[in-house]
């Protein structure tokens, strides 16, 4: 996935409505494997703490919190 398409997921989630929207958009964008993975990360609660932690997911989740005007 290159930046350019990372941006426009973020941007797309960040746009819905509601969580079950974010959730819905983003599993479409993602192919078979990626959605499955992700799937089994959040259902582990351990996986998802280990995940969450990591410097990546932590620029994400500042993604997904900045203002829109930014």
């Amino acid at each position: 996935m290159n930046n350019k398409n990372f941006d426009e997921i973020i941007n797309g989630v960040k746009e819905q409505k509601s969580s079950k929207g974010a959730e819905d958009f983003l599993m479409k964008k993602l192919n078979p494997s990626q959605n499955q993975r992700l799937q089994e990360v959040l259902s582990d609660k351990n996986a998802l703490k280990q995940l969450l932690s990591t410097p990546q997911a932590q620029e994400l989740l500042k993604k997904f919190t900045e203002d829109k005007n930014d």
